[in-house]
């Protein structure tokens, strides 16, 4: 996995490998690992850092803020999330942390 992840203090390039279960008799045969240093930062299939994910979260949750302001203030802190990704970001990381509210409108 090698994947630039965007964090609140700015890109960072993450890589690391995953690994197979290799023995046919074992019940996780085929499983794959994620490298645990590269799920530190993001989860397998976002390049949003984890501490993008809980600031959305909280934003959303705690100060009842919507995804216009949200992606605002992400914005204003040097995470690029604009309005023409906003079709696929915004959905994206909420379905991640669960924001399935009704609150998103497109």
């Amino acid at each position: 996995m090698r994947k630039t992840v965007q964090t609140m203090d700015g890109a960072v390039f993450v890589a690391g490998k995953s690994k197979e279960c290799t023995n046919p008799s074992c019940t996780h045969f085929g499983k794959h690992y994620y490298a645990t240093g590269v799920l530190k930062y993001s989860l397998p299939y976002s390049t949003y850092g984890l501490d993008v994910l809980a600031f959305i979260g909280w934003q959303h949750e705690h100060e009842h803020q919507q995804l216009a302001e949200i992606r605002r203030a992400l914005n204003q802190r040097g995470v690029e999330i604009n309005e023409s990704n906003d079709g696929t970001a915004i959905p994206s990381i909420s379905g991640t942390i669960g924001w399935n509210d009704g609150t998103y409108t497109g």
